[in-house]
């Protein structure tokens, strides 16, 4: 939450929390109203998705706020602690996970990635994966078969999460390799669920230990400088 939010009593939200009943009739109860800098305007964040409305519940602004004096996205910083929140809420052992050099717990920082095994992009930046470990920088994989369940991608996720090993099994996989067809216990259709709780609708989608989300393929020497930068 921004230095210029706070969190309001329920009744001077009434009019909000009312419209949002007739708008979300079923995620209203989640929302999470809070004050904004600007005088009778409000944010409204509802899972990954973050607005603004009048405090009569009349007028609703869809966009970034931006404080010019610091230079901040008041929008992008609520949206990156909602997801910072989700990520803390994932299995982590459900995971995949290459680790930094030296072992996951000398990391200096862990990066998740939403990858599909059919993706080129995800491909190219699995190759980089050794230069991120190298520099310190755990990836975890979840399982994002945009194809959705019982396709194809779908299957070589279950049966490379279902490997032996699976880090060998990803980067047989990666490499170009067909999976070896396995079945078990696994979490891909949670991991499903994970991507629409993010609002992931691409691959790869890197996101970072303090919630920032990166869609798209990131150079490792691009993704190391952001990761080092205060």
């Amino acid at each position: 939450m921004s230095a210029y939010t706070s969190v309001f009593a329920a009744s001077e939200t009434d009019a909000i929390q009312k419209r949002l009943q007739s708008i979300i009739p079923t995620d209203a109860s989640q929302a999470l109203i809070t004050e904004t800098a600007v005088a009778g305007l409000y944010q409204v964040q509802v899972g990954m998705t973050v607005v603004y409305m009048s405090k009569d519940g009349k007028i609703l602004v869809n966009g970034n706020m931006i404080d010019l004096d610091a230079g901040k996205n008041l929008t992008k910083d609520a949206l990156a602690t909602a997801r910072k929140t989700a990520l803390d809420g994932i299995d982590a052992s459900s995971l995949i996970v290459f680790p930094a050099k030296g072992g996951q717990d000398k990391a200096k920082h862990t990066i998740t990635v939403f990858t599909d095994i059919d993706c080129p992009y995800c491909e190219k930046l699995h190759k980089e994966v050794p230069a991120l470990n190298a520099a310190g920088v755990n990836v975890r994989y979840i399982a994002y078969p945009r194809a959705g369940m019982g396709s194809p991608s779908y299957f070589k996720a279950v049966s490379v999460w279902c490997a032996k090993d699976p880090l060998k099994a990803m980067d047989n996989a990666m490499a170009g390799m067909k999976p070896e067809n396995k079945q078990c216990k696994n979490p891909v259709n949670q991991h499903l669920k994970y991507a629409e709780e993010f609002e992931v609708n691409g691959t790869p989608n890197i996101v970072l230990e303090n919630g920032e989300l990166l869609p798209g393929y990131v150079p490792a020497k691009k993704l190391i400088a952001i990761l080092n930068t205060p």
